[in-house]
């Protein structure tokens, strides 16, 4: 049946040129925006493949008024018991499709291969849907991190795609208007580094929806995905499973850390650098101890009162947190950068934080990891050992909406790919992430984005062409997405698995293996004696 339908003919091509394609289709055939079609070459057997872009209407009639008398008459006829009747509906009337070429796959090449639109199909080519066979040539390019399954419009093929952990370091970005399935991909993508492991994955979450599937109580969390070993939890909040508490040592926290927290003018800022440099690691402690006179009398005057009455109240807030202990040794951050670095997925629960705790421990755990990788480099062969690393980040736009050299989340964004760590930015407002650090982003997940501006932006900065393809991201349904990547040969259109059925589906597909492996281990006892 599935081959029946792709090879039934739905329409020819009738012109337009490499960059867009038309052709005619049937009154009554269905064809939606997004679908994937192909054209037979049938002179040099090369298959081109297209991505539809537009329906129009279309009519054979000889006058121009045609379609707008017809209607009348329909209108007029509609009163009547029998109606106005159009006679030959299938032949006089049709569907005009615009498409954009992705691309062709040679003729005598089995599919293996796929290159860019740079011919065009001859005039009225064969035009067909794609069915499974045809996307042979994405073998090497779906991505070992699987997230969901390729998608033809409305239609899903079995076929899975995801991202490769190698391309983790060149950042990636999620892009979707609140509702469309943001956590659900980010659990699902989680659930997959755990069930293949082998790079790291630092999932800080501000809404504690990841650990048990949130309040509603009907959604699964992380807890309940397979490759539970590949998995630790670090929380704010206590949790009824095991987890770790997130403590941070004030001994640890640099000023660095907490310009990424707050605001500072610049008499500001370099005041506290002078009160780092004085105090060393202990500086965060000896400015909220002392008071304002012993500050002001240790520097010689040199910085004002008021500047100290701002930084000592932000210091004994910071001091304040249940998540800063004055311990050197109470701290989470090493075992955390371990446990990354051991390719697992670390889940940090801040909900239960302020805004300005939440963004100083991501600050925190990202500079440590990014110090310690940095180290590593030096070391060729221990570096090499590493795997990828990625950060990610919800609402992303809070630590990315400025472009500051002093920012851990901007370095990273701009230097990060050289040393394996990576970030994944959270968002509903990529507009409000400076371009040059969205064209730092190499693969996107586009889930639907009702905000042109948004659209814009995001066209601008993909590493595919897409500017076309405002219309299929505007009109992307929950669940639906586009991947743009420098390793996949076009934007790919995807529907993402529901996590509750993927973790479903691997931990039956866990449980078959392990069978499988106890009939083989007990075959080959039986045979040694």
């Amino acid at each position: 049946m599935e081959e029946a339908r792709c090879v039934r003919e739905i329409g020819r091509v009738v012109g337009r040129n490499v960059t867009e394609i038309l052709f005619r289709t049937g009154y009554s055939t269905p064809i939606s925006v997004g679908e994937i079609i192909t054209a037979k070459d049938g002179e040099a057997g090369d298959v081109h493949y297209l991505r539809v872009i537009d329906v129009m209407h279309g009519n054979d009639a000889f006058s121009g008024s045609f379609m707008e008398r017809t209607a009348g008459n329909m209108m007029a006829g509609g009163h009547n018991e029998n109606g106005y009747v159009l006679h030959d509906r299938e032949r006089r009337l049709f569907k005009l499709v615009r498409t954009v070429p992705l691309g062709y796959a040679p003729a005598g090449e089995n599919g293996a291969s796929f290159r860019k639109p740079k011919v065009l199909p001859p005039h009225f080519s064969t035009v067909r849907r794609v069915c499974e066979s045809d996307f042979s040539f994405l073998a090497g390019h779906s991505g070992e991190i699987e997230i969901g399954m390729l998608r033809s419009g409305e239609k899903v093929l079995n076929i899975p795609i995801g991202v490769g952990a190698n391309d983790l370091p060149s950042h990636v970005g999620v892009f979707a208007t609140t509702g469309m399935g943001k956590s659900n991909l980010m659990k699902t993508f989680a659930a997959s580094v755990m069930r293949r492991g082998g790079c790291g994955l630092l999932l800080i979450d501000p809404h504690g929806e990841y650990y048990d599937g949130g309040a509603s109580g009907t959604l699964k969390g992380l807890r309940d995905a397979p490759g539970q070993d590949n998995f630790v939890v670090y929380s704010s909040r206590p949790f009824s499973g095991s987890y770790n508490r997130i403590m941070l040592s004030a001994h640890e926290i640099t000023v660095e850390d907490v310009e990424n927290v707050y605001p500072f003018s610049q008499a500001q800022a370099e005041a506290l650098w002078q009160i780092s440099s004085r105090y060393g690691r202990r500086w965060l402690m000896e400015l909220a101890d002392s008071d304002i006179k012993t500050l002001v009398d240790a520097f010689e005057r040199k910085i004002q009162d008021v500047t100290f009455a701002v930084l000592k109240r932000r210091a004994e807030r910071i001091l304040g947190s249940d998540v800063v202990h004055r311990d050197e040794k109470v701290s989470a951050s090493g075992s955390i950068v371990e446990a990354l670095h051991s390719g697992k997925v670390v889940l940090v629960d801040t909900s239960s934080l302020y805004n300005e705790e939440e963004l100083l421990v991501g600050a925190v755990l990202a500079r440590r990891l990014f110090g310690e990788n940095k180290k590593a480099y030096i070391d060729g062969k221990r570096f090499r050992k590493l795997p990828p690393v990625l950060i990610s980040l919800e609402e992303a736009q809070r630590v990315l909406g400025t472009a500051q050299q002093g920012n851990i989340f901007t370095r990273i964004a701009r230097e990060g790919r050289k040393f394996k760590v990576g970030i994944c930015a959270v968002t509903q407002q990529p507009k409000l992430i400076p371009n040059e650090l969205l064209s730092q982003f190499n693969t996107m997940f586009l889930l639907g984005l009702s905000d042109d501006g948004d659209r814009n932006i995001v066209r601008g900065c993909a590493k595919q062409d897409i500017s076309a393809l405002g219309t299929e991201i505007q009109t992307l349904e929950r669940g639906e997405a586009l991947i743009t990547s420098p390793s996949a040969p076009f934007a790919l259109p995807v529907k993402i698995h529901l996590y509750e059925d993927y973790i479903k589906i691997t931990a039956d597909d866990a449980k078959i293996a392990k069978k499988a492996n106890a009939v083989e281990d007990k075959t080959i006892d039986d045979d040694f004696y």
